[in-house]
Parts: C-alpha cells; sequence; structure tokens
C-alpha cells in the first residue's frame, strides 16, 4: 500500500517547473506539464488513501469522458456553448478515448464528496489536452473552463453515477461473453467425463454418488443463468439523471438538455439510455446499482 502512494502523481515541488492556479481557497501550484489542474491537485493531498487512482480502472475514465462529451453535445445543440468550444471539447474527448493522458485521471479511488474530485479529475484533463489541441497554454481557462464549460449544466451528482452507469455497460459488454465462454468450457469438460464417480457433497459433508459430469454441466447451467440476469440487469443501469445537477430539480440546466444528453449517450454507448422519469429520485437512488451488483 505505502508503495502504492508512493507512486502516485507528484505535486509540484520548489525545484520543479510549475503553473499557479486559482481556486476559491485561493493560489496553487501545479506541475507545469500536468493536465490537470488546481482542483485535483488539492485532492491529490487530501485523499492520499489507497493509492489506486482513477486510471487503474479504463472503463471508468471513459465513462468520465463519454459523459463529458455527450454533455457538451447537447449543450451546443440547446445554445448554451457555442461551436468553437464544444469542437475542442469534443476533440479533446475523443483523443483521451483512443488513449492519450489517461495517467492523468490521478484522484485517489476513494475520496470525500460523492465524486466531486473525481468529476473534476476529468472536466481538468478534458480542458487541458483541448487547449493543447488548439495550441493554447495548459491553464488558459479563459479559453476552456473546467467548470464554466466542462461542467456547464452538470453537477457532480448527475454526472458521476452516470458515468459509472456507463463504466459498468461498457464492462457488462465484455463480461457476458466472457461467462458464457466458461460456461461452454465446462459443458465440453462434461461432455468428456461422463462417467466418473465422485462424491456429492451437502452441507459441506460427502452425501451421495454423482459423476464429474453432472457436477461440471450443473457449473455451465448456474454460469449461463448468470450470464442471462447480466443482460437483464443491465436494464437497470440504462435512466440516468442527467440534466437533475446537485439535487434532481434541475437547477441551472437549460430547457431541453437532459433529453439531449441522454440521446447523446445512447448513440455514443449503443445502449437505449434515456432521462429517468423522474430526475430527484434517480438522483437519491442506487437502485440501478444494486440492481446490478
Amino acid at each position: 500500500a505505502l508503495s502504492a502512494l508512493l507512486a502516485l502523481p507528484s505535486l509540484a515541488r520548489a525545484d520543479q517547473p510549475a503553473r499557479v492556479e486559482h481556486d476559491l481557497l485561493g493560489d496553487k501550484a501545479v506541475p507545469a506539464d500536468a493536465y490537470y489542474g488546481v482542483q485535483t491537485a488539492r485532492a491529490l493531498e487530501n485523499f492520499r488513501i489507497s493509492g489506486v487512482p482513477l486510471s487503474r480502472y479504463p472503463d471508468l475514465v471513459d465513462g468520465l469522458v463519454l459523459v463529458k462529451l455527450a454533455a457538451a453535445r447537447a449543450n451546443h445543440a440547446v445554445g448554451t456553448l457555442d461551436k468553437t468550444k464544444a469542437e475542442m471539447i469534443e476533440r479533446a474527448c475523443e483523443a483521451i478515448l483512443k488513449g492519450r493522458q489517461r495517467d492523468q485521471f490521478a484522484v485517489d479511488l476513494y475520496q470525500g464528496g460523492a465524486g466531486t474530485s473525481a468529476n473534476m479529475n476529468a472536466n481538468e484533463v478534458i480542458a487541458n489536452v483541448a487547449l493543447e489541441l488548439a495550441g493554447r497554454p495548459k491553464g488558459d481557462y479563459a479559453t476552456i473552463d473546467p467548470h464554466d464549460h466542462l461542467n456547464m449544466s452538470q453537477s457532480t451528482n448527475d454526472s458521476y453515477p452516470t458515468a459509472l452507469k456507463v463504466a459498468f455497460l461498457r464492462g457488462n459488454d465484455r463480461l457476458v461473453p466472457e461467462v458464457r465462454k466458461l460456461a461452454a468450457a465446462f459443458r465440453a469438460k462434461a461432455d468428456a467425463a461422463l462417467t466418473t464417480l465422485k462424491m456429492g457433497r451437502t452441507e459441506m459433508q460427502d452425501a451421495v454418488p454423482m459423476t464429474v459430469s453432472q457436477e461440471l454441466h450443473a457449473f455451465a447451467a448456474t454460469l449461463e443463468a448468470e450470464a442471462e440476469q447480466l443482460v437483464v440487469a443491465e436494464r437497470a443501469l440504462y435512466a440516468v439523471n442527467m440534466g437533475g445537477t446537485a439535487i434532481g430539480t434541475g437547477l441551472n440546466a437549460p430547457r431541453g438538455y437532459a433529453a439531449k444528453c441522454a440521446h447523446e449517450l445512447a448513440r455514443l454507448t449503443g445502449k437505449p439510455i434515456v432521462p429517468a422519469a423522474d430526475l430527484i429520485a434517480a438522483t437519491s437512488s442506487l437502485q440501478g446499482f444494486v440492481v446490478y451488483s
């Protein structure tokens, strides 16, 4: 655990080139070559807990980036984000999805604030990648701002759980075929051991005879059923609360944004993602995560 903590991205040191960024707590030095900003830098200091950064979970990074891409498209569609900024964000998101600067998603997986640091880590990295691609210096937030442009019409309370849902959906697309392959392997093994006897067990004790084939067929049937349940369970992740913002009332989200954001996420993921029927309920409820778990 200690070695993992020590391996986390370093903060700005006195002997290291740095840029100064500002937030409500004041000025803070950030390593000059970092694509994250002041909020991530504070989180790297405050939440040195597990040594496991967001970058260890590529589906979660992709989920965050896809949410920001969908949000930018939706904001442009409803007229709150101009075309130039929307295109800058889109280029940055596409670059990250292809593998660029993924190590900059550096905040600890365990953090205070219901995902605020993860959300701001994504906002800052995407903003600075967008600036670099446009030939602008990192930290030039007058051009692209992590709060005003990347987090437009959003709160951590809608963008972060939506990113988690997207991450689970992407993972499920890989998990289900693997479970089915494992079930098929048990079926094949069962057919090769048709008459081999063994003791069946109940209550952790030998009970009555059975064949190895019977046992392996049972393993296969269990896995086949689990694969089908995973397909069913992912439906609980389709309804998202984008546009609910902080508590689900939609404060600071323009009319039409929620529907357009869900529509863009559906296009990007290939899943039938829709806006939740009740955004307040969807913001406060963990039902989808519990069902899938």
